[in-house]
Protein backbone atom coordinates (compact mmCIF):
# COMPACT_ATOMS: atom_id res chain seq x y z
CA UNK A 1 0.00 0.00 0.00
CA UNK A 2 1.31 3.04 -0.71
CA UNK A 3 0.04 6.04 1.70
CA UNK A 4 0.74 9.78 1.48
CA UNK A 5 -0.69 12.43 3.91
CA UNK A 6 0.69 15.75 3.60
CA UNK A 7 -0.12 18.95 5.97
CA UNK A 8 1.00 21.78 5.14
CA UNK A 9 1.43 23.78 8.53
CA UNK A 10 1.28 27.64 8.93
CA UNK A 11 3.88 28.74 11.35
CA UNK A 12 5.90 32.43 11.64
CA UNK A 13 7.72 32.76 14.84
CA UNK A 14 6.45 30.10 16.48
CA UNK A 15 3.35 31.18 16.43
CA UNK A 16 0.11 28.57 14.58
CA UNK A 17 -2.58 30.75 12.54
CA UNK A 18 -5.83 29.39 11.96
CA UNK A 19 -6.51 28.16 8.37
CA UNK A 20 -9.33 29.71 6.29
CA UNK A 21 -9.70 26.26 4.73
CA UNK A 22 -8.86 22.37 4.78
CA UNK A 23 -9.34 20.94 1.47
CA UNK A 24 -8.29 17.52 0.35
CA UNK A 25 -7.86 15.20 -2.35
CA UNK A 26 -8.52 11.37 -2.45
CA UNK A 27 -6.21 9.84 -5.44
CA UNK A 28 -7.54 7.00 -7.74
CA UNK A 29 -6.00 3.66 -8.26
CA UNK A 30 -2.93 4.45 -10.17
CA UNK A 31 -1.42 7.49 -8.20
CA UNK A 32 -1.24 11.18 -8.67
CA UNK A 33 1.23 11.16 -11.47
CA UNK A 34 -0.72 8.41 -13.59
CA UNK A 35 -0.51 11.42 -16.49
CA UNK A 36 -3.71 11.53 -17.08
CA UNK A 37 -7.23 11.45 -14.50
CA UNK A 38 -5.65 11.97 -10.72
CA UNK A 39 -3.12 14.07 -12.22
CA UNK A 40 -5.23 15.68 -14.12
CA UNK A 41 -7.57 15.94 -11.13
CA UNK A 42 -4.75 17.53 -9.50
CA UNK A 43 -3.39 20.16 -11.13
CA UNK A 44 -7.55 21.74 -11.10
CA UNK A 45 -7.05 21.45 -7.50
CA UNK A 46 -3.31 22.80 -6.84
CA UNK A 47 -4.57 25.84 -9.52
CA UNK A 48 -7.31 26.75 -7.86
CA UNK A 49 -5.17 27.20 -4.47
CA UNK A 50 -2.34 28.66 -6.07
CA UNK A 51 -4.96 30.94 -7.38
CA UNK A 52 -6.35 31.75 -3.71
CA UNK A 53 -3.62 31.88 -1.78
CA UNK A 54 -3.07 35.34 -1.23
CA UNK A 55 -6.67 36.10 -0.09
CA UNK A 56 -7.18 32.87 1.80
CA UNK A 57 -5.21 30.35 4.01
CA UNK A 58 -5.62 27.04 2.79
CA UNK A 59 -4.23 24.03 4.20
CA UNK A 60 -4.21 20.97 1.31
CA UNK A 61 -4.40 17.41 2.10
CA UNK A 62 -3.29 14.25 -0.12
CA UNK A 63 -4.10 10.63 0.44
CA UNK A 64 -2.79 7.73 -1.78
CA UNK A 65 -3.69 4.59 -1.59
CA UNK A 66 -5.58 1.56 -2.79
CA UNK A 67 -9.32 0.68 -3.10
CA UNK A 68 -9.09 -0.97 0.33
CA UNK A 69 -7.84 2.16 1.89
CA UNK A 70 -9.85 4.76 0.17
CA UNK A 71 -12.07 5.09 3.04
CA UNK A 72 -9.24 4.99 5.58
CA UNK A 73 -7.70 8.77 3.43
CA UNK A 74 -11.38 10.24 3.51
CA UNK A 75 -12.02 9.23 7.09
CA UNK A 76 -8.43 10.30 8.01
CA UNK A 77 -8.66 14.26 6.13
CA UNK A 78 -12.79 14.38 7.62
CA UNK A 79 -11.00 14.39 10.92
CA UNK A 80 -8.28 16.90 10.18
CA UNK A 81 -11.22 19.16 9.56
CA UNK A 82 -11.34 19.31 5.63
CA UNK A 83 -13.81 21.59 4.07
CA UNK A 84 -13.84 19.74 0.80
CA UNK A 85 -12.49 16.20 -0.10
CA UNK A 86 -12.46 15.32 -3.68
CA UNK A 87 -11.99 11.85 -4.66
CA UNK A 88 -11.87 10.94 -8.43
CA UNK A 89 -12.83 7.51 -9.55
CA UNK A 90 -16.31 5.79 -9.56
CA UNK A 91 -14.34 3.22 -6.68
CA UNK A 92 -15.07 5.78 -4.10
CA UNK A 93 -18.26 6.40 -4.47
CA UNK A 94 -19.48 3.92 -1.43
CA UNK A 95 -17.32 5.11 1.12
CA UNK A 96 -17.91 9.08 0.02
CA UNK A 97 -21.68 8.31 0.96
CA UNK A 98 -21.53 6.64 3.60
CA UNK A 99 -19.05 9.34 5.39
CA UNK A 100 -21.52 11.90 4.06
CA UNK A 101 -23.93 11.64 6.94
CA UNK A 102 -20.81 11.38 9.21
CA UNK A 103 -19.43 14.60 8.04
CA UNK A 104 -22.24 16.50 7.39
CA UNK A 105 -19.92 19.85 7.64
CA UNK A 106 -17.21 18.44 5.06
CA UNK A 107 -18.25 18.43 1.06
CA UNK A 108 -17.44 15.54 -1.03
CA UNK A 109 -16.76 16.30 -4.52
CA UNK A 110 -16.67 12.76 -6.71
CA UNK A 111 -15.51 12.94 -10.26
CA UNK A 112 -16.99 9.88 -12.29
CA UNK A 113 -19.59 8.23 -9.91
CA UNK A 114 -22.86 8.68 -9.07
CA UNK A 115 -25.55 7.33 -6.27
CA UNK A 116 -29.42 7.59 -5.57
CA UNK A 117 -30.54 10.61 -3.27
CA UNK A 118 -27.09 11.50 -2.83
CA UNK A 119 -26.33 14.13 0.26
CA UNK A 120 -26.24 18.10 0.05
CA UNK A 121 -22.80 17.37 1.24
CA UNK A 122 -22.01 15.98 -1.79
CA UNK A 123 -21.58 16.26 -5.47
CA UNK A 124 -21.09 13.90 -8.42
CA UNK A 125 -19.31 15.35 -11.59
CA UNK A 126 -20.05 12.93 -14.32
CA UNK A 127 -18.78 14.12 -18.23
CA UNK A 128 -20.03 13.30 -21.61
CA UNK A 129 -17.11 11.37 -22.66
CA UNK A 130 -18.88 10.06 -25.64
CA UNK A 131 -19.38 12.70 -26.98
CA UNK A 132 -15.20 13.63 -26.87
CA UNK A 133 -14.25 10.01 -27.94
CA UNK A 134 -16.99 10.26 -30.80
CA UNK A 135 -14.66 13.72 -31.80
CA UNK A 136 -11.09 12.15 -31.75
CA UNK A 137 -13.04 8.60 -33.08
CA UNK A 138 -14.13 11.33 -36.15
CA UNK A 139 -10.12 12.34 -36.24
CA UNK A 140 -9.03 8.86 -36.54
CA UNK A 141 -11.31 7.80 -39.41
CA UNK A 142 -10.43 10.50 -41.57
CA UNK A 143 -6.52 9.94 -40.44
CA UNK A 144 -5.77 6.54 -40.78
CA UNK A 145 -4.00 5.01 -43.39
CA UNK A 146 -4.07 1.58 -42.98
CA UNK A 147 -8.08 1.50 -41.99
CA UNK A 148 -7.53 0.13 -38.87
CA UNK A 149 -6.94 1.75 -35.66
CA UNK A 150 -6.67 0.72 -32.45
CA UNK A 151 -8.62 1.13 -28.62
CA UNK A 152 -7.33 0.22 -25.11
CA UNK A 153 -9.30 0.56 -22.08
CA UNK A 154 -8.23 0.42 -18.75
CA UNK A 155 -10.69 -1.51 -16.14
CA UNK A 156 -13.51 -3.41 -18.62
CA UNK A 157 -16.50 -1.93 -16.84
CA UNK A 158 -19.79 0.29 -18.45
CA UNK A 159 -17.91 3.78 -18.14
CA UNK A 160 -14.41 2.54 -20.52
CA UNK A 161 -17.14 1.56 -22.96
CA UNK A 162 -18.94 4.72 -23.11
CA UNK A 163 -15.15 5.66 -24.50
CA UNK A 164 -15.05 2.94 -27.02
CA UNK A 165 -18.43 2.82 -28.18
CA UNK A 166 -18.28 6.99 -28.91
CA UNK A 167 -14.73 6.05 -30.85
CA UNK A 168 -15.81 3.43 -32.92
CA UNK A 169 -19.17 5.32 -33.97
CA UNK A 170 -17.15 8.67 -34.32
CA UNK A 171 -14.66 6.55 -36.62
CA UNK A 172 -17.17 5.06 -38.97
CA UNK A 173 -19.02 8.11 -39.33
CA UNK A 174 -15.57 9.52 -41.05
CA UNK A 175 -14.99 5.75 -42.28
CA UNK A 176 -17.40 3.33 -42.72
CA UNK A 177 -14.80 1.04 -44.26
CA UNK A 178 -12.70 1.42 -41.37
CA UNK A 179 -11.88 -0.99 -38.32
CA UNK A 180 -11.93 -0.86 -34.37
CA UNK A 181 -10.11 -3.27 -32.60
CA UNK A 182 -10.81 -2.92 -29.08
CA UNK A 183 -9.16 -4.74 -26.24
CA UNK A 184 -9.23 -3.81 -22.35
CA UNK A 185 -6.31 -4.17 -20.49
CA UNK A 186 -8.34 -6.67 -17.30
CA UNK A 187 -11.46 -6.64 -14.94
CA UNK A 188 -10.02 -5.52 -11.38
CA UNK A 189 -8.69 -1.76 -10.34
CA UNK A 190 -5.06 -3.31 -11.03
CA UNK A 191 -6.11 -2.41 -14.68
CA UNK A 192 -5.77 1.34 -14.52
CA UNK A 193 -1.96 1.06 -13.73
CA UNK A 194 -0.57 -1.67 -15.59
CA UNK A 195 1.55 -0.24 -18.32
CA UNK A 196 3.32 -3.41 -20.01
CA UNK A 197 -0.15 -5.21 -20.31
CA UNK A 198 -1.47 -2.08 -22.04
CA UNK A 199 1.58 -2.05 -24.27
CA UNK A 200 1.20 -5.55 -25.09
CA UNK A 201 -2.39 -5.11 -26.19
CA UNK A 202 -1.11 -1.98 -28.46
CA UNK A 203 1.20 -4.00 -29.82
CA UNK A 204 -1.47 -6.80 -31.13
CA UNK A 205 -3.40 -4.34 -32.30
CA UNK A 206 -0.37 -2.53 -34.51
CA UNK A 207 0.54 -6.46 -35.46
CA UNK A 208 -3.15 -6.31 -37.30
CA UNK A 209 -2.70 -3.13 -38.76
CA UNK A 210 -3.65 0.05 -36.48
CA UNK A 211 -1.94 2.93 -37.05
CA UNK A 212 -3.52 5.31 -34.63
CA UNK A 213 -4.19 3.48 -30.93
CA UNK A 214 -6.48 5.77 -28.67
CA UNK A 215 -6.19 4.65 -24.62
CA UNK A 216 -8.75 5.29 -21.93
CA UNK A 217 -6.86 3.26 -19.27
CA UNK A 218 -5.27 5.50 -16.75
CA UNK A 219 -1.92 5.03 -15.81
CA UNK A 220 -2.33 2.12 -17.63
CA UNK A 221 -2.12 4.36 -21.00
CA UNK A 222 1.45 5.27 -20.36
CA UNK A 223 1.84 1.83 -21.80
CA UNK A 224 0.44 2.72 -25.27
CA UNK A 225 1.84 5.64 -25.33
CA UNK A 226 5.71 4.00 -25.04
CA UNK A 227 5.25 1.30 -27.65
CA UNK A 228 3.89 4.25 -30.21
CA UNK A 229 7.08 6.31 -29.30
CA UNK A 230 9.57 3.93 -29.31
CA UNK A 231 7.77 1.63 -32.34
CA UNK A 232 7.66 4.88 -34.21
CA UNK A 233 6.39 3.69 -37.61
CA UNK A 234 5.52 0.70 -39.91
CA UNK A 235 5.18 -0.20 -43.24
CA UNK A 236 2.28 -1.09 -45.34
CA UNK A 237 -0.32 1.69 -45.79
CA UNK A 238 -3.14 1.11 -47.51
CA UNK A 239 -5.37 5.11 -47.83
CA UNK A 240 -4.17 8.38 -48.89
CA UNK A 241 -5.66 10.55 -46.36
CA UNK A 242 -4.95 14.09 -45.01
CA UNK A 243 -1.98 12.62 -42.67
CA UNK A 244 -0.42 11.51 -45.72
CA UNK A 245 0.41 14.81 -46.64
CA UNK A 246 0.88 16.53 -43.53
CA UNK A 247 3.16 13.46 -42.13
CA UNK A 248 5.43 13.81 -45.51
CA UNK A 249 6.47 17.37 -45.07
CA UNK A 250 7.02 17.31 -41.45
CA UNK A 251 10.60 16.97 -39.99
CA UNK A 252 11.56 13.98 -38.46
CA UNK A 253 13.63 13.02 -35.18
CA UNK A 254 17.07 11.22 -36.11
CA UNK A 255 15.56 8.05 -33.98
CA UNK A 256 13.06 7.82 -36.82
CA UNK A 257 15.14 8.42 -39.47
CA UNK A 258 17.31 5.93 -38.13
CA UNK A 259 14.93 3.44 -37.06
CA UNK A 260 12.05 4.21 -40.31
CA UNK A 261 13.09 3.39 -43.93
CA UNK A 262 11.52 4.66 -47.08
CA UNK A 263 8.13 3.55 -47.62
CA UNK A 264 7.06 3.98 -43.63
CA UNK A 265 4.61 6.07 -42.30
CA UNK A 266 4.83 7.02 -38.49
CA UNK A 267 2.58 5.64 -35.77
CA UNK A 268 0.56 7.46 -33.59
CA UNK A 269 -1.53 7.07 -29.89
CA UNK A 270 -4.53 9.31 -28.84
CA UNK A 271 -4.51 10.35 -25.09
CA UNK A 272 -6.96 10.78 -22.67
CA UNK A 273 -8.43 12.85 -19.81
CA UNK A 274 -5.22 15.32 -19.77
CA UNK A 275 -3.56 17.02 -22.76
CA UNK A 276 -0.85 14.01 -23.30
CA UNK A 277 0.44 15.57 -27.03
CA UNK A 278 3.51 16.63 -25.14
CA UNK A 279 4.25 12.93 -24.39
CA UNK A 280 4.50 11.94 -28.04
CA UNK A 281 7.83 14.17 -28.77
CA UNK A 282 10.14 12.03 -28.37
CA UNK A 283 13.20 14.55 -29.79
CA UNK A 284 12.51 17.73 -27.75
CA UNK A 285 11.78 19.39 -30.72
CA UNK A 286 8.27 20.68 -31.33
CA UNK A 287 8.61 21.17 -34.98
CA UNK A 288 9.44 17.44 -35.78
CA UNK A 289 6.43 14.79 -36.16
CA UNK A 290 4.73 14.45 -32.67
CA UNK A 291 3.38 11.01 -32.09
CA UNK A 292 0.53 12.25 -30.42
CA UNK A 293 -2.32 12.66 -32.96
CA UNK A 294 -4.49 14.34 -30.07
CA UNK A 295 -5.94 13.72 -27.25
CA UNK A 296 -9.65 13.58 -25.92
CA UNK A 297 -9.73 16.12 -23.21
CA UNK A 298 -11.69 15.32 -20.26
CA UNK A 299 -11.78 18.27 -18.07
CA UNK A 300 -11.33 16.89 -14.14
CA UNK A 301 -9.16 19.45 -13.99
CA UNK A 302 -12.15 21.71 -14.11
CA UNK A 303 -14.61 19.79 -12.22
CA UNK A 304 -11.52 20.15 -9.41
CA UNK A 305 -11.02 23.70 -9.70
CA UNK A 306 -14.37 24.64 -9.49
CA UNK A 307 -15.64 22.61 -6.50
CA UNK A 308 -12.19 24.41 -4.43
CA UNK A 309 -14.00 28.33 -6.02
CA UNK A 310 -17.66 26.92 -5.32
CA UNK A 311 -16.61 25.72 -1.30
CA UNK A 312 -14.46 29.74 -1.27
CA UNK A 313 -17.33 31.35 -1.92
CA UNK A 314 -19.92 29.33 -0.22
CA UNK A 315 -21.63 28.40 -3.55
CA UNK A 316 -21.69 24.45 -3.17
CA UNK A 317 -24.37 22.88 -4.71
CA UNK A 318 -24.83 18.83 -3.58
CA UNK A 319 -26.46 16.32 -6.26
CA UNK A 320 -25.58 15.53 -9.85
CA UNK A 321 -22.98 17.65 -12.78
CA UNK A 322 -22.53 16.10 -16.36
CA UNK A 323 -20.42 18.30 -18.21
CA UNK A 324 -20.66 18.19 -22.23
CA UNK A 325 -19.30 18.91 -25.27
CA UNK A 326 -21.90 22.01 -24.78
CA UNK A 327 -20.10 23.28 -21.41
CA UNK A 328 -16.44 22.34 -22.85
CA UNK A 329 -16.37 19.56 -20.28
CA UNK A 330 -14.63 17.12 -23.06
CA UNK A 331 -13.25 18.13 -26.45
CA UNK A 332 -10.09 17.31 -27.72
CA UNK A 333 -7.14 18.64 -27.75
CA UNK A 334 -4.85 20.87 -30.49
CA UNK A 335 -1.52 22.83 -29.89
CA UNK A 336 2.00 23.52 -31.04
CA UNK A 337 2.99 19.85 -31.12
CA UNK A 338 0.09 18.30 -33.35
CA UNK A 339 -1.44 21.42 -35.24
CA UNK A 340 0.75 20.77 -38.36
CA UNK A 341 -0.25 17.30 -38.53
CA UNK A 342 -4.09 17.85 -38.88
CA UNK A 343 -5.22 20.52 -41.98
CA UNK A 344 -6.93 23.08 -41.45
CA UNK A 345 -9.95 21.61 -43.30
CA UNK A 346 -9.99 18.54 -40.81
CA UNK A 347 -10.51 21.06 -38.04
CA UNK A 348 -12.86 22.92 -39.83
CA UNK A 349 -14.39 19.80 -39.84
CA UNK A 350 -14.26 19.13 -36.07
CA UNK A 351 -15.92 22.32 -35.48
CA UNK A 352 -18.74 21.31 -37.69
CA UNK A 353 -19.54 17.76 -36.24
CA UNK A 354 -18.81 19.61 -32.63
CA UNK A 355 -22.03 21.92 -33.28
CA UNK A 356 -23.67 19.55 -34.67
CA UNK A 357 -23.46 16.92 -31.63
CA UNK A 358 -24.10 19.85 -29.60
CA UNK A 359 -27.32 20.84 -31.55
CA UNK A 360 -28.66 17.45 -31.44
CA UNK A 361 -28.25 16.99 -35.33
CA UNK A 362 -25.25 14.22 -34.53
CA UNK A 363 -26.45 11.59 -31.80
CA UNK A 364 -23.98 9.77 -29.70
CA UNK A 365 -24.67 6.65 -28.43
CA UNK A 366 -24.11 6.64 -24.61
CA UNK A 367 -23.37 3.19 -23.17
CA UNK A 368 -23.96 3.71 -19.76
CA UNK A 369 -27.44 4.48 -20.69
CA UNK A 370 -28.32 1.98 -22.67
Amino acid sequence: MKKVLLMVAALAFSVTFAQDFVMGINFDAGGKFDGSFNEGTFNGFTKAIDELSGDYDIEPLEFEGQPDTFAQGLRQMANEGADLIIAPGFSQVDAIHSLAAEYPDTYFVNIDGGIDNPAANELYVGFAEHQGSYLVGYLAGTMSQTGVVGFVGGMDIPLIHKFDLGYQEGVMAACPDCTVISNYVGVTPAAWNDPAKAKELATAQQAQGADIIYAAAGASGNGVIDFVNETMCYMGASRETPLTATAAVLPKSADYKAKCGEGSQPLFFIGVDSNQNPRGDTDGNVRTLNHGLTSMLKRVDVAAYDAVYAVVNDEFEGGFLTLDLAADGVGYALDDYNKALIPEAVVTDLAKIKEKIISGDITVTDYTAQ
